[in-house]
């Protein structure tokens, strides 16, 4: 069965997602209510949405969700960190967390994201995956979603890093600027 929103969060609401399992292949996470004033500790994710279709599936409250390939591989990652940190439990999302076919709460909850990213005790940016080496996307067939690497060089990967989608977002500078780390 398919997620479906309970009902419109109010414009002092936030709806938040925790993260309960996570492997190659599922990604399972509660949704919870609270209210802006509870100043419930949460990480903000700033990315972009891409152009392919809502492909992939998370399970939100056990019920199937379609994402897009970009926000399933940050998701992995966030998971894994909220686990294995625990400087956190909850994330906010804008295309899970605001009700993307509700017109009204999405009308109200965009006009507050200066406050939720400002009230996050974290914004973590999202700028994709590593771009591999030709030789290794070339000898799959199927896309590489998660990317494990002890090897990653800033030095190298600066370049392809600043060309990202990620920074010809205007609002980007308010996302990551407004969090408190």
């Amino acid at each position: 069965m398919d997620f479906a929103y309970d009902s419109s969060l109010a414009s002092y609401e936030l709806r938040l997602l925790q993260p309960l399992a996570v492997n190659h292949r599922v990604l399972r996470f509660g949704t919870r209510r609270v209210l802006r004033a509870s100043k419930t500790p949460y990480t903000a994710i700033s990315y972009t949405w891409g152009n392919e279709d809502a492909s992939k599936i998370i399970y939100l409250d056990d019920r199937r969700f379609r994402v897009r390939p970009n926000l399933w591989s940050c998701l992995y990652y966030m998971a894994h960190a909220a686990r294995n940190n625990g400087a956190w439990d909850f994330l906010w999302v804008d295309a899970i967390c605001i009700d993307q076919t509700n017109d009204a709460e999405r009308n109200s909850q965009v006009r507050l994201m200066d406050q939720t990213y400002r009230d996050a005790v974290c914004v973590s940016v999202w700028l994709g995956l590593v771009t591999l080496p030709e030789h290794i996307r070339s000898s799959t067939q199927i896309p590489i979603e998660t990317v494990e690497s002890d090897g990653f060089n800033w030095a190298e990967s600066i370049v392809d890093l600043s060309n990202r989608p990620y920074w010809s977002r205007v609002w980007v500078i308010q996302e990551f600027l407004l969090g408190q780390n």
